[in-house]
């Protein structure tokens, strides 16, 4: 098949979203398909003054969008993939395909318009209410006449209680690449350390989780934790017992979660939540909120310790019972590899396809 995903936008640095579509996009490839990633989106608009007609600066800044090649240094995306980048998905913008795919809420309406020699009409969900956008924006995407595969069974519950109708959602929940991700430490003895994602969305809660570690550093003064994440400097309230990452590579990032013991997710809500699932891959023990997305692998006092979102109390004994607890910790840890490792992105491409198939 020719498949195309468009994305809301252009960028050169780690994003769960994004990182989704190159998922598919090399299984894809891999499977004897032909994909073409489009990204969707204006230039930042920032002019040093009124001098010029607003028509013309627009038309500059998209000719300035274009010019510049997609480039992904962050991620090994097969040399096959097409990339293109547009400000609309006007015909000659676009390949003809066998199926399309909007990948946000912010694409939906214009994959939603484009002419059906773009091929079939689908909605990769990873987006989730109120923390994403709008929610009754969100919402009304949804119900668009797109066929849906969400990322994860939580998420196809929210996208049918907004009134889309079941035949119309497919739950395929994402995976991780365990050629990539696998235990390279042993999961016994594993130093007293605890792995975080840090970022600046609000729905992370990256300053909830901060707490959670400096109030069991009081009771685990040998604690150590290493931060990673987006944010360019080094968070000026990080005490010095704690790590931080800008931008760490993928094979860093292996190096991180098998130095870790414990993995902590401080999320309100997650479409899928991935690095709980990636340190899970590698031998971390997680302690995460009841987020949502999580929900597919993260099995409370089996395969992870599970807090209501709003239950700090309960984050912090969570974390405590696995450092003083050597034996829970590998059980956990054990049990939450095994159960992972039945998240392949083989299978999920695979049921992706079908799903396509039966659609078109």
């Amino acid at each position: 098949m020719k498949i195309t995903f468009v994305l809301p936008c252009y960028k050169n640095h780690p994003s769960g979203g994004f990182k989704v579509v190159y998922e598919y996009a090399n299984q894809l490839i891999r499977s004897g398909n032909e994909v073409t990633i489009v990204y969707l989106c204006l230039p930042l608009q920032r002019f040093p003054s009124r001098r010029f007609p607003l028509t013309l600066i627009l038309r500059l800044a998209r000719l300035a969008y274009k010019s510049k090649k997609p480039k992904i240094s962050w991620y090994s995306l097969h040399r096959d993939v097409k990339l293109v980048k547009a400000t609309d998905l006007e015909p000659g913008h676009v390949p003809d395909a066998d199926a399309i795919f909007a990948t946000a809420w912010q694409t939906a309406s214009s994959v939603n318009e484009c002419p059906s020699q773009k091929g079939a009409k689908f909605y990769l969900v990873m987006d989730f209410a109120p923390w994403m956008g709008d929610k009754y924006e969100l919402e009304q995407t949804w119900r668009l006449p797109l066929k849906k595969i969400c990322i994860s069974s939580w998420l196809a519950e929210l996208v049918t209680q907004a009134g889309v109708p079941k035949e119309d959602v497919e739950a395929i929940p994402i995976a991780v690449d365990h050629d990539r991700f696998r235990v390279i430490n042993s999961i016994s003895g594993r130093a007293k350390r605890v792995v975080m994602l840090y970022a600046s969305n609000t729905y992370k809660r990256s300053q909830l989780g901060l707490a959670v570690l400096r109030q069991c550093k009081d009771a685990v003064p040998n604690l150590k934790a290493s931060l990673f994440g987006p944010v360019l400097k080094r968070p000026p309230e990080l005490p010095s017992w704690i790590e931080y990452h800008h931008n760490v590579s993928e094979r860093d990032l292996i190096k991180l979660y098998n130095s870790a013991s414990i993995c902590l997710c401080s999320s309100v809500a997650e479409g899928f939540a991935l690095p709980p699932a990636e340190a899970m891959a590698c031998g971390c023990a997680v302690v995460t909120t009841d987020c949502g997305g999580n929900r597919d692998y993260a099995e409370h006092e089996k395969t992870a310790l599970v807090s209501d979102p709003n239950d700090f109390d309960s984050l912090v004994r969570n974390v405590l019972r696995l450092l003083s607890d050597e034996e829970l910790r590998v059980k956990i840890a054990l049990a939450g590899r095994d159960r992972i490792a039945e998240f392949t992105w083989e299978k999920s491409t695979q049921r992706l396809i079908e799903f396509v198939n039966r659609q078109s």
